[in-house]
């Protein structure tokens, strides 16, 4: 394997506090984002209406704020897509937004009507169906956490479960907390995305406590921070390896797979940085802390 680290000796274990302080900091941020900004959350969970439209000629957005303000949602999300300025999409929250879809339809046939329009995508979710999807998603990444607390947990040891969860909850913190700061739509995709974050940051946990399992038993008179060290080390020329090539197709998304699939690589991007920091700097510094506090006998 090609290594871009050769032979590493980095004391992550006697490091731990300032991971700690650093990752204290800034989930702290990103819950005062989430409670007092709240997540810009999509038609998806709020119940609305998108509509793609392509105009044969091109049209300005103050041209379509001001037909939507006719109908009075000139609030509504209006998004350029290419800078032809011929295709937009439409974004609006409505109580009954099949109407809203048709009403739109109606006032831009009205107010332009020698520029030829072809709905490219139109969805509409009714407030009650919103609602029950928030609840539902909300559930299955909690299923989700406890079916990896219990596999790890099984497969390793109780406190490695443990640690990986908790360093699961920080990375999708964090990620949301950046989400909220931005603005980005808070949507299906999104959530797609986060589970998608999920699942890398456990397949990193479990690689890391893998190794640190193969390392104690072979280093049973070593102290176990030291056993924890060999092992992070170790795993740190693979981690990096494996960060930067999957960072770099989830920025060749984001720069070039435009405005459709922006949100899900923009978060892919900030959920796998992340993902790697908690694996490295959370996770076994968490169950080096566990072990100082209520060390386990050795069999």
């Amino acid at each position: 394997m090609i290594e871009i680290i050769k032979n590493p000796n980095i004391d992550f274990i006697g490091k731990r506090k300032y991971g700690f302080i650093f990752s204290a900091v800034i989930i702290t941020i990103a819950l005062l984002l989430i409670f007092i900004k709240g997540p810009n959350f999509g038609i998806d969970f709020t119940g609305g209406t998108l509509l793609q439209i392509k105009f044969s000629n091109p049209v300005t957005t103050a041209d379509l704020r001001n037909s939507l303000a006719r109908i009075g949602k000139e609030r509504s999300i209006i998004q350029s897509l290419g800078n032809e300025k011929k295709e937009y999409i439409i974004r609006a929250a409505a109580e009954k937004p099949v109407e809203f879809a048709k009403a739109v339809k109606k006032i831009l046939s009205t107010d332009f009507p020698d520029n030829k329009r072809e709905i490219l995508r139109e969805e509409t979710v009714e407030p009650k169906i919103g609602k029950e999807l928030l609840t539902k998603t909300l559930w299955s990444v909690f299923l989700a956490l406890v079916l990896i607390l219990g596999y790890v947990s099984f497969r390793f040891d109780y406190r490695f479960g443990i640690a990986a969860v908790i360093a699961l909850f920080h990375d999708a913190i964090f990620t949301i907390g950046v989400l909220v700061l931005v603005q980005r739509e808070f949507s299906i995709v999104v959530v797609g995305a986060l589970l998608t974050i999920i699942g890398y940051s456990i397949n990193d946990s479990i690689v890391i406590s893998d190794r640190i399992r193969e390392k104690h038993k072979k280093m049973r008179k070593e102290s176990y921070n030291v056993v924890l060290n060999t092992g992070l080390n170790e795993v740190l020329p693979r981690t990096i390896l494996t960060s930067s090539t999957t960072l770099l197709a989830v920025l060749a998304l984001l720069i070039f797979g435009g405005s459709v699939i922006a949100d899900f690589a923009f978060t892919l991007l900030i959920g796998f940085i992340i993902g790697t920091y908690s694996s490295i700097f959370i996770l076994a510094n968490i169950v080096s802390l566990w072990q100082e506090k209520f060390p386990k006998k050795k069999k």
